[in-house]
């Protein structure tokens, strides 16, 4: 799996868009001490994360359910699934404002690298270019602000 494909999470969701994967990869060391302090209550070097299909190692939530069950069942996406979409997935794309069933469908419809070429383009600042996080509403490069998702 070439390194842009971890960012492709079984549920759907774009890794490359992810706070915590952000943080790390960009060593927003303001951010990741804040987070580390008041989120998880652990030191800022604990939050390290490739994406959702990188080295457990360096993996914020290697015990995922869904990556579990798509490992259980011999897929890669839970579009695949006979059962899709499962109450779990339902569940998660609704706190994720139905990104998850959305983004599984696109997947489905234009295959890995249209997808991760499409969901590395949404999530750049528009001003500056640079990588954003779904929970952002600046652009931490430039200040830009960043459009309502």
């Amino acid at each position: 799996m070439t390194n842009q494909a971890t960012l492709a999470a079984a549920c759907g969701l774009f890794c490359g868009a992810c706070g915590i994967y952000r943080m790390y990869k960009d060593q927003d060391t303001e951010r990741l001490e804040q987070t580390a302090r008041e989120v998880f209550h652990c030191r800022p070097e604990e939050i390290r994360c490739e994406g959702c299909r990188g080295p457990n190692d360096c993996h914020w939530s290697p015990q995922c359910r869904m990556l579990a069950c798509t490992r259980e069942r011999g897929i890669t996406f839970c579009y695949e699934c006979d059962d899709f979409p499962c109450q779990e997935l339902t569940s998660l794309s609704a706190d994720q404002r139905d990104a998850s069933l959305a983004n599984l469908r696109r997947l489905a419809e234009v295959g890995l690298e249209t997808w991760l070429a499409e969901q590395e383009a949404r999530w750049r600042c528009p001003a500056c270019s640079r990588p954003v996080d779904i929970y952002s509403q600046t652009c931490r490069a430039c200040g830009a602000a960043l459009p309502a998702i």
